[in-house]
């Protein structure tokens, strides 16, 4: 365990409350913010009275506090607690306090309890303008992906850090061209940091676990299987933790519009990739220029700009 960021007791209350909630759950938030993450984590373990006295505190709604309680109550198992710190143990995988990640804490009271991570970890606690997010459709085109490659590997080949969603697809060809450059990547996960997920990019997730410039991150506890919900809630982490994010391939309806719609909630600057007007991969690249004031991205130049650099 990594103790160099703040105390062990600390890091592994922030741990636990990873395996109570569920990413994003602002209600946590608001009582781990109102009185630390230790005494939320004993407010709770002593039963269900102390848990609304303390979200009562922590000015949270009767009602908001009663639905967190039924939450969290029945999750709250000290035992599975430490075998999900043994099992990080065994994984190589290091806990790491979000506010030591630039831009994580603009997140606010849904910002991650504790990020789990292996790998190197330097890429993680770079400066937020050293890392830029390129993500799209798992579906993507040989163009996409070509697109991707050679963005993506001038950019690594600059000291930028490529960040993206260990996806099939544009999230993929990103990872591998960052890599074959002798660049850092970040793969952000939906499931545990353990577990290779799609099990297609084991080896690729390996790769960037062992290059030496790769880290592998998630907010969600080791064991913990990806859910449709834990895939949206991670595109927060792709946004908040980049400068800017640019997004090659997406169809209409394609999960990298809702990472688009994260970073500009939080300020951040977006970028998407022009495609041909006939191609559906596309649309959604074409509708963030046209209606979201995305910057039009047709080279790694381009690309660098959107970082203020």
């Amino acid at each position: 365990m990594n103790t160099a960021l703040t105390t062990a007791t600390a890091l592994e209350a922030r741990a636990a409350w990873s395996t109570i909630t569920e990413p994003g759950d602002a209600t946590a938030g608001a009582l781990t913010r109102h009185i630390g993450h230790t005494a939320a984590l004993e407010a709770l373990a002593a039963g269900r009275d102390t848990l609304l006295a303390a979200l009562d505190a922590a000015e949270v709604a009767p009602e908001d506090a009663a639905h967190a309680a039924d939450r969290w109550l029945p999750r709250h198992n000290p035992r599975h607690i430490d075998e999900t710190l043994a099992l990080a143990a065994r994984h190589g995988i290091t806990l790491i306090d979000p506010a030591t990640i630039p831009g994580l804490s603009d997140l606010g009271d849904a910002a991650p309890h504790v990020i789990w991570a292996r790998g190197t970890l330097t890429p993680l606690t770079r400066n937020l303008t050293d890392r830029i997010s390129m993500i799209g459709a798992r579906a993507a085109t040989s163009y996409g992906e070509h697109v991707t490659a050679e963005i993506a590997a001038d950019l690594a080949g600059r000291g930028i850090v490529i960040v993206s969603g260990a996806a099939y697809g544009i999230d993929g060809a990103a990872h591998r061209a960052a890599l074959a450059a002798g660049g850092s990547t970040v793969a952000w996960l939906a499931g545990g940091a353990d577990r290779a997920y799609p099990a297609g990019h084991s080896q690729l997730l390996a790769r960037i676990a062992e290059s030496g410039g790769g880290t592998i991150a998630s907010e969600v506890a080791p064991g913990a299987a990806p859910t449709r919900w834990r895939f949206l809630a991670r595109n927060r982490l792709i946004a908040a933790t980049t400068a800017a994010t640019v997004v090659v391939e997406a169809g209409a309806r394609s999960g990298s519009l809702t990472t688009a719609s994260h970073a500009a909630e939080l300020g951040r600057t977006i970028g998407a990739v022009p495609g041909p007007v006939t191609s559906a991969a596309s649309t959604g690249c074409h509708r963030l220029i046209r209606e979201a004031d995305a910057h039009l991205v047709t080279s790694a130049d381009e690309a660098y700009e959107l970082l203020g650099r």
